[in-house]
């Protein structure tokens, strides 16, 4: 039993953070540990959340990896977090972990402590949204590898112990669906840091059930149990170049995208096979805009129907725009991830250009706009519609 470990809170900003993360599990048995959580959110999203990721050593050697999970603000501003702890060859001493990391207040969380879901019990016919049930688990890993052909998120975090933001699945007629999964973060735009919110990680939908309105349930649900427990905000990232995402997330959820990533993860793979650039999503569902996202109704938007809007390329041809357009029209392909199989210069092409003009033209600063809906042309075409920055987001 060690007396003494000393902890490194390691820095995202630090030039080699994504060759440590990999180094770290690669020590920790990547990619066949089923405990790791994937490496390109813990390289990109976990630290935007307010995720820390901590070294343990003793001795002089290193006996333990933690991921600090943001938890709870207490009404004086304390941060907790929940400490999802990785250990190599012995269990270290719980006392000894808090004593090291105090002042920080740390639940001490090992994946084999997530053992509480929903009690068993048979679910309704038709379309039912709750949380899961231990039985649950293989058929959610499952449908992560069918969706992603990759490792899945381990499916503890799921649990009780854990205490994660959202854990919901979808069913039909008894079968598992879909899921979702969420945590908490500190902060998300545009309201400060001290305030508790959402990381909306990872959902998916078995396509089998695609056409159920699965994608939508799951996100209004997530939505009112956030506020139910005083939770205003909640946020995802999402590739900008994806109609179906982009008509869920502005049509129907009546969500917004107000900041913008170019290569925001580190990743490769069938959906990815150019740069992964990503929008960060903002949903305020207590907002006079978020909360519309709430009820049915999705808006099916017009080009035409919206005066002054600059067009702002013509596929991945930048057109010229005038000074401070009421609005902006920004085209995406039918379906991005068949161009980028078809054609992958083609696909190149359309990132580089659209990535210039977010990055240009999105954002929550004055003279910036931010992404609200979809509108289609005559010809069929469909635009991502950006309207001035402002308090017409947050206003509830």
């Amino acid at each position: 039993m060690f007396t003494y470990i000393n902890i490194i809170l390691l820095n995202p900003a630090d030039p080699a953070w994504h060759r440590t993360i990999d180094q770290l599990w690669q020590q920790l048995g990547a990619p066949h540990n089923p405990d790791l959580l994937p490496p390109h959110f813990v390289k990109s999203t976990f630290p935007r959340m307010g995720g820390i990721v901590a070294t343990i050593d003793a001795n002089q050697r290193l006996v333990g990896v933690g991921l600090l999970f943001p938890r709870a603000i207490a009404a004086d501003g304390t941060r907790s977090y929940t400490l999802r702890l990785h250990e190599f060859d012995q269990q270290l001493d719980d006392d000894l972990l808090r004593t090291a990391f105090h002042p920080v207040p740390v639940v001490i969380y090992r994946p084999r402590d997530g053992q509480t879901f929903a009690p068993p019990a048979p679910r309704p016919t038709g379309v039912w949204i709750g949380p899961p049930q231990a039985d649950d688990l293989p058929a959610i890993a499952a449908l992560y590898r069918a969706v992603w052909n990759s490792q899945p998120y381990p499916t503890d975090l799921f649990s009780a112990e854990f205490g994660p933001g959202t854990a919901l699945v979808a069913t039909v007629d008894g079968q598992l669906a879909g899921f979702l999964l969420g945590f908490f973060r500190f902060g998300g735009a545009p309201y400060p840091s001290d305030e508790l919110a959402i990381e909306s990680q990872v959902m998916a939908v078995d396509p089998v059930y695609r056409g159920h309105g699965l994608a939508t349930r799951l996100k209004r649900a997530q939505a009112r149990a956030a506020l139910a427990r005083g939770v205003r905000c909640i946020q995802w990232t999402v590739d900008p170049l994806q109609l179906p995402n982009a008509l869920l997330n502005f049509n129907r959820l009546h969500a917004v995208a107000g900041a913008f990533v170019r290569g925001y993860y580190p990743v490769q793979n069938a959906l990815n096979l150019v740069t992964a650039s990503r929008f960060l999503i903002t949903w305020l569902p207590a907002s006079a805009h978020g909360r519309r996202g709430l009820v049915d109704g999705g808006e099916r938007l017009a080009l035409a129907d919206l005066p002054g809007v600059a067009v702002l390329n013509d596929g991945p041809q930048p057109l010229p725009a005038p000074d401070d357009p009421p609005a902006i029209a920004i085209a995406i392909p039918p379906d991005w991830t068949a161009l980028q199989h078809r054609d992958l210069a083609l696909a190149t092409a359309w990132r580089d250009a659209t990535d210039a003009l977010f990055a240009a033209w999105v954002g929550w600063e004055a003279g910036k706009y931010v992404i609200y809906a979809v509108a289609r042309d005559t010809a069929g075409n469909h635009y991502l519609i950006g309207r001035p920055a402002g308090p017409w987001v947050w206003e509830e």
